[in-house]
């Protein structure tokens, strides 16, 4: 193995374990019938990828009691904020195709989606207090147009908003994939999320998972040193510290945490 290479995964466990020392003493809290919950939905980095799964996306099968785990967005915001989060991440997933979920996943309601899930997916009679959305990245990898991605993104904002629900996002961020088509598109959404739907729709609050994932380079093609296990997924580590960079930006931003 490559010295910069080893030295990245040595900077990385020591992170983890860093991260784990630290919130041992802290458990994510479980659901409970009548209290706040939160959800996050999304491709493989919503669902955990490539260390976890999501309930949803269980050997391709929906799991209802499938718990969260440490080194998984959902469980570590929920530490964080003390507001269980159910984990709908489905890897390989564009924005299209959380779309077509997105009623059952996320607002809780009875709907056949014809993915091989059942009709509900959320406890009856409820809505998640928060939306945690991070999708995108295979919109470019399958070359989906700008004007797709944007269409599918103010539904999300206006189904929340008319709701009252706060909906966090994720921009796209770094893949060592990246072309530079793929980067203009990647480029040009970011700058709508924050220059045109945020504006919107207030109850949108995004997060720079660009900065984050480029070790606060904001190029495409660079990846945080010791924060990811492959070219796109974020180690158990990075997820960890990803976490953390979400509490900081929305503390930072005046916006409300999932509650």
């Amino acid at each position: 193995m490559p010295s910069t290479l080893i030295r990245s995964f040595l900077i990385g466990c020591a992170l983890f374990l860093a991260g784990a020392h630290a919130l041992a003493a802290q458990r994510a809290p479980a659901y409970a019938p009548g209290k706040p919950y939160a959800v996050v939905v999304g491709d493989s980095i919503a669902e955990g990828e490539p260390q976890r799964k999501g309930r949803l996306n269980l050997n391709g099968q929906f799991k209802a009691d499938h718990p969260s785990e440490p080194g998984q967005l959902s469980y570590e915001l929920a530490v964080r904020y003390g507001v269980f989060h159910f984990n709908h991440g489905m890897g390989g997933q564009t924005s299209s195709q959380v779309r077509a979920r997105w009623l059952r996943d996320v607002l809780a309601q009875d709907v056949n989606v014809g993915d091989g899930r059942p009709a509900r997916t959320l406890p009856a009679g409820t809505q998640p207090s928060t939306i945690f959305l991070h999708v995108g990245i295979n919109d470019l990898a399958l070359g989906v147009p700008l004007a797709v991605l944007q269409d599918n993104f103010r539904y999300f904002a206006q189904t929340a908003a008319d709701r009252r629900i706060p909906l966090i996002i994720d921009n796209i961020g770094s893949w060592l994939g990246m072309t530079d088509d793929r980067i203009a598109v990647g480029n040009a959404f970011n700058r709508w999320l924050v220059e045109d739907l945020a504006v919107r729709y207030p109850n949108v609050t995004v997060v720079d998972y660009l900065n984050w994932s480029s070790g606060g380079t904001n190029d495409f093609r660079v990846l945080a040193q010791g924060m990811f296990a492959d070219g796109v997924h974020p180690s158990m580590a990075g997820y960890i510290n990803f976490a953390d960079y979400v509490q900081r930006s929305l503390a930072g931003s005046g916006a409300a945490g999932p509650r």
